[in-house]
């Protein structure tokens, strides 16, 4: 095994690259950022779209409320009898208005609104079930029921949410490319700054190896520093956005939850700064040694 030669000055006196810990640091919390909020994303919104993507909602705008009434018995009884329906509920008063407030504002839903009979359906798993014959029946009840499968609704927020991951791991790649360019600069100038030391070191027989893990230990501490920094700042601006967004979009969208288990993952950047710091400055010094005479 080749053996660690010190020869490097102290980080504090090494003037090319002692400010290097600290822009890995922003690297990794930009990477760290993008990627937890990717994962939140995806969890909470997840989860969200998949309990809608087996419900559908059937409207009554019936004005009549008699006329209305009847109907409402109606469809029930039609949807309970299809084959691949699983439940109906009709929503109560209180359902339909706390539906309403987020849009029209808290005490603005009022007996003299127009506001439709709605029922929640929930549609089996297992069987596949003709929406289109569903609609015809329901026409046939009346003209005024509506049925809504969201299913144009969650392809586009699905669409939105694959160009959001698609986007994070975007940035995390441009994030790796920076730090590999910064890591070889930063070893390029530390090799200028020692290049004496370093030709004598080579004139008295030390191997290209030696002197290569000098410069990747301390580019591996710079990383690892740089990695838990960047890391810690991350966790500290999301859970501050999340609590503050708690209140924003009550009643509109339901703030996702922090993925304890899945972000514990993340753990794992500053390791991989450290070794992204490591390869890279090992390859880069190994191949300055080769050309120099």
């Amino acid at each position: 095994m080749t053996k660690a030669v010190h020869f490097l000055p102290d980080e504090k006196s090494h003037e090319a690259t002692r400010l290097l810990p600290y822009v890995m640091a922003v690297m990794v919390y930009l990477s760290a950022l993008a990627l937890m909020g990717s994962m939140m994303l995806h969890k909470g919104f997840g989860d969200w779209t998949e309990s809608l993507s087996n419900r559908l909602t059937v409207q009554i705008t019936t004005l009549d409320p008699e006329q209305r009434e009847v109907q409402v018995n109606q469809v029930i009884d039609r949807l309970r009898k299809t084959p691949g329906i699983d439940y109906v509920r009709k929503l109560n008063q209180v359902e339909i208005e706390e539906l309403l407030e987020p849009w029209l504002g808290e005490g603005n839903v009022t007996s003299d609104l127009p506001v439709p009979d709605i029922l929640d359906v929930t549609v089996s798993r297992t069987l596949q079930l003709d929406l289109d014959a569903l609609r015809g029946m329901l026409t046939r009840i009346s003209e005024n029921i509506y049925l809504d499968d969201h299913q144009q609704w969650l392809g586009r927020f699905l669409r939105l949410m694959d160009m959001v991951e698609y986007t994070a791991l975007g940035i995390l790649l441009l994030v790796v490319m920076a730090t590999v360019c910064i890591v070889i600069f930063g070893t390029k100038a530390g090799m200028a700054e020692n290049r004496e030391t370093i030709a004598v070191m080579h004139h008295l027989g030390a191997q290209d190896g030696m002197i290569a893990r000098a410069f990747q230990d301390r580019f591996m501490a710079y990383g690892l520093k740089g990695g838990v920094i960047g890391l810690l700042l991350a966790f500290v601006t999301l859970v501050s956005l999340i609590y503050l967004s708690r209140d924003l979009a009550s009643g509109l969208v339901k703030v996702p939850e922090f993925p304890v288990t899945q972000v514990a993952i993340l753990l794992v950047i500053p390791l991989f700064a450290a070794f992204i710091s490591l390869a890279t400055a090992r390859i880069t010094v190994l191949r300055d040694l080769g050309r120099m005479v």
